[in-house]
């Protein structure tokens, strides 16, 4: 589902898969369950909160494990929010290799 030039307020907006270009969210939260990543471009973000939830969470609670594993954990993640900032992030999904399941790959 794409949202173009649409206001959001007091929402709460699952991300999972969704694009938003010129959007305003208003005290909304925005929901990542950690399924296919939303995409946004040129939107406007006043007292909204982005919730991760299910894998999306479990990712977010990854990182600061490794983070607060010691001085090259942290390291790794500061290297990742380097990366981020530059939007140089790489990586890939893989695909099931369980018959008749959703393809989730990116490729």
């Amino acid at each position: 589902m794409h949202y173009m030039n649409q206001s959001f307020k007091d929402e709460k907006i699952d991300l999972d898969g969704k694009t938003f270009h010129n959007c305003v969210f208003e005290n909304c939260e925005l929901i990542f369950n950690g399924d296919r990543p939303p995409t946004f471009s040129d939107n406007q973000y006043l007292d909204t909160q982005f919730v991760m939830t299910g894998p999306a969470v479990r990712t977010v609670y990854l990182l600061s494990n490794i983070y607060h594993a010691g001085e090259g954990g942290r390291q790794v993640v500061e290297n990742l929010v380097r990366d981020i900032r530059n939007h140089d992030v790489h990586g890939h999904e893989i695909r099931t290799a369980i018959p008749n399941t959703q393809d989730h790959s990116l490729a």
